[in-house]
């Protein structure tokens, strides 16, 4: 009976220890689990063991086969190892170098909408208003006004958004679009023009010199921005 035991119990400890053998290993490890960027910042990010690195969406950051992860846009993402045992994910937050204004609601071009709405959505001091227009304060001393167009011909439809800001903000203005924006050229006579990613609200900057100031335009594409 005492040799049954014996034989039995290295038999299950036989299978325990071919058990324990063929376990799968655990997911890999990352030295962080996020990071925080800024715009064109980059950093590494290492695994305890060889993975394949991916990034969700590389609009906002991208990854190299090293791990390294440039921020690209504001915004946040992910990026992934991958390796035979399973996946980690590192989230990345990719912060602007510039605030230079509060962005006006341009997803709400095109569409119907009542001015009660407009004022629902917008924070600034509303200063201004007309039948086809609606004009609110800057919420700082260099911008001089926020204004919101309806369409002549569908006084119900918002059609562009402009943004005056004093002159000397040109690069201002540029940079904070750049962080934001995907640059999409159009032709020689537009002298910046921006698809945003995600909404694909047409904005264009204008320069004027004459009334020595910085527009920035929002409308769907260029034939729908007020010139």
């Amino acid at each position: 009976m005492l040799m049954k035991r014996m034989l039995l119990f290295a038999v299950l400890a036989g299978i325990a220890a071919g058990t324990a053998g063929c376990k799968q290993q655990d997911a890999p490890k990352l030295d962080r689990q996020a990071v925080r960027l800024y715009v064109g910042d980059q950093v590494r990010i290492t695994a305890d063991r060889p993975v394949a690195w991916s990034a969700a969406d590389d609009f906002y950051a991208a990854v190299d086969a090293d791990g390294t992860v440039t921020a690209r846009h504001v915004g946040t993402t992910t990026v992934t190892a991958t390796a035979d045992s399973g996946s980690a994910v590192c989230t990345v937050e990719v912060q602007p170098r510039y605030n230079t204004f509060v962005e006006p609601a341009y997803e709400l071009i095109g569409q119907t909408i009542s001015h009660a709405e407009i004022d629902a959505v917008e924070k600034r001091e509303k200063i201004e208003e007309t039948k086809f227009s609606i004009a609110y304060k800057g919420e700082l001393p260099y911008i001089k006004r926020v204004e919101y167009f309806y369409d002549v011909a569908d006084e119900d439809e918002l059609n562009a958004i402009t943004v005056r800001f004093d002159k000397g903000y040109e690069n201002e203005v540029k940079n904070f679009l750049s962080e934001r924006y995907l640059p999409v050229p159009i032709n020689a006579y537009v002298i910046n023009f921006y698809t945003h990613y995600e909404t694909l609200a047409a904005v264009k900057v204008v320069w004027s010199n004459r009334e020595k100031e910085v527009v920035l335009q929002y409308g769907h594409n260029p034939e729908q921005i007020k010139q």
